[in-house]
């Protein structure tokens, strides 16, 4: 599963790359392009049946399906403020925000009530939050940083952490193509009629924007996120979203390397707790 991680953060990974190459296409647009590609690519799989259950308590169809479009919404929201966030912020700042959701599971842990995280988790998100503190303060005083860039991707991180905690929940009842049809399906229809009620016209778009579009569904969400989906049916959603901490990273040298895009000094200095916070809560996690 370790394996099948780590070839979702290298296609996720690129999804910053795909969605500059595509230009000025309105967020919705690609971010509904992204899970109907890919419901697509999942819907002849899906249609098997239910996996049966490891033991009798197993919810209803009707939960099953409630439950997976919720996570649909949840991953509707991540994408359409995720991806206008790199459409406003440079790709190190958007991706690190958004690489905040192990910190918001471990927030929703607590609040769910299940139980206090380890000392390293509390040490990890106190660490983490002064470098989005420090992060989130250069975008105020800045005007050259978008503030609006910055609150989107960092809601792009809570609905991930969502997502990735729903997912984790269904994965017990359902199998990867299954799951990722209703989930990715229910992505798609909301964004679709957000779509519609805001007027975006799919016209005008270039052969590049088109193909950047399709790599986006097929590498990024097919490859991608459909990898951390099957793999939360073996561990634990913060695990998943621990994976995702590269994303920033490599998502930073990609814009380095592909677009010559510098990272922001104030980035740099806010990722270094980050960072050093996501570090504690992994070892805590994993019971170092």
């Amino acid at each position: 599963m370790v394996l099948v991680a780590l070839i979702g953060l290298a296609a996720v990974s690129h999804g910053v790359i795909f969605i500059r190459l595509a230009g000025d296409v309105p967020a919705l647009l690609l971010a509904a392009a992204r899970v109907a590609i890919a419901t697509l690519v999942f819907l002849p799989f899906a249609l098997n049946g239910l996996r049966k259950p490891s033991h009798a308590l197993r919810p209803s169809g009707r939960v099953l399906i409630g439950v997976s479009v919720l996570s649909g919404l949840f991953l509707a929201l991540h994408f359409a403020s995720w991806i206008e966030s790199v459409q406003r912020l440079t790709i190190a700042e958007s991706a690190l925000l958004v690489s905040l959701s192990p910190i918001w599971i471990a927030v929703a842990g607590v609040a769910l009530g299940h139980g206090r995280p380890p000392n390293g988790v509390l040490i990890g998100t106190v660490l983490c939050l002064v470098g989005l503190i420090l992060i989130g303060w250069d975008g105020l005083r800045n005007p050259q940083v978008d503030p609006v860039g910055l609150a989107l991707a960092t809601l792009g991180g809570m609905a991930l952490a969502g997502y990735l905690m729903i997912g984790k929940h269904i994965r017990q009842y359902l199998e990867t193509s299954q799951y990722v049809t209703l989930c990715y399906g229910s992505a798609a229809a909301t964004l679709v009629l957000a779509g519609l009620v805001m007027d975006i016209h799919v016209t005008g778009l270039g052969i590049q924007a088109w193909l950047a579009i399709l790599a986006l569904g097929l590498v990024s969400q097919v490859i991608g996120h459909t990898s951390y989906n099957h793999a939360l049916g073996r561990v634990s959603p913060i695990f998943v979203a621990i994976c995702l901490l590269g994303e920033p990273i490599i998502g930073s040298i990609l814009g380095l390397v592909y677009f010559r895009e510098a990272v922001p000094d104030m980035t740099i200095i806010g990722a270094v707790p980050i960072l050093v916070g996501l570090w504690y809560a992994i070892r805590a996690e994993m019971g170092q």
